[in-house]
């Protein structure tokens, strides 16, 4: 016998027996009151009849209601499962799968709904520097590794609110919410240092030195977010004119310059 089985039968049991004795509570207060004989029939129709009619109208009700219940057990671990899957498929869609940073869609949105809040917020710009060699004289390994060591700077050196995306090829952005160009500047220049800082990247023949060139723009209320990705551009290309390894807010004449050692 089954577990439900004997839930069904053991709850019909109950069920049969309150039956019975309030059958012979309610028929012999009647007799009793009526002054009417009380014979072997009165203690026969009390003692079978709620057996005969309580005992399969309960079982088949218990039987419903455990049927009932497993659907909903059911319905709710396939709600649950589909939740968790659609959990995982928005972070895929949404998540660089190699980093697991967010995409570039994901960081834009970011930075558009951030646009709505009217905060005052700062671009930054990141790319490595020397990438395309890392890659053509250690191959293309060395060269994601170097990526995700990347990453995990960015993520350390940002706070929880921040949004830190890579926005295509080895370009990673880093979205700092309520932070003005000159503070910005000072978080930029220490993820160019954790950056530097990082154990050499281990190459074909000798250790891979990771450095990265930053560009930054500061985003005003009014501001359209492809222009400020424009204005960090600018500003990332003249860090890498500058000599590379440095950080960039002025794509006319760098105000932030770190010379390579």
């Amino acid at each position: 016998m089954t577990p439900r089985t004997k839930r069904i039968v053991g709850k019909s049991l109950v069920v049969t027996i309150i039956a019975v004795v309030a059958t012979f509570g309610l028929s012999f207060t009647a007799r009793l009151a009526l002054q009417m004989p009380i014979d072997w029939l009165s203690w026969v129709e009390c003692t079978f009849i709620p057996i005969l009619i309580g005992m399969p109208v309960s079982a088949y009700i218990f039987t419903q209601s455990e049927t009932v219940q497993d659907t909903c057990d059911k319905l709710e671990k396939s709600h649950a499962a589909l939740t968790e899957a659609h959990d995982r498929l928005s972070f895929v869609t949404s998540h660089d799968p190699m980093t697991g940073l967010l995409s570039r869609g994901a960081f834009m949105a970011r930075m558009d709904r951030s646009r709505d809040e009217g905060e005052c917020d700062t671009l930054l710009l990141i790319d490595p520097d020397h990438f395309s060699s890392i890659n053509d004289r250690h191959g293309h390994s060395k060269g994601d590794e170097v990526l995700v060591r990347i990453a995990k700077a960015l993520v350390y050196a940002t706070r929880p609110g921040d949004s830190v995306g890579r926005l295509g090829g080895e370009e990673f952005g880093v979205f700092l919410r309520g932070v003005r160009k000159e503070q910005a500047g000072t978080i930029a220049e220490n993820i160019r240092r954790l950056v530097e800082g990082l154990p050499r990247v281990k190459g074909q023949q000798d250790g891979v030195k990771v450095t990265v060139s930053i560009g930054g723009a500061e985003l005003p209320r009014d501001a359209d977010t492809q222009d400020v990705l424009r204005t960090a551009g600018r500003c990332l290309f003249e860090a890498k004119k500058r000599g590379r390894n440095r950080v960039s807010f002025d794509y006319e004449a760098a105000k932030l310059r770190i010379v390579t050692p």
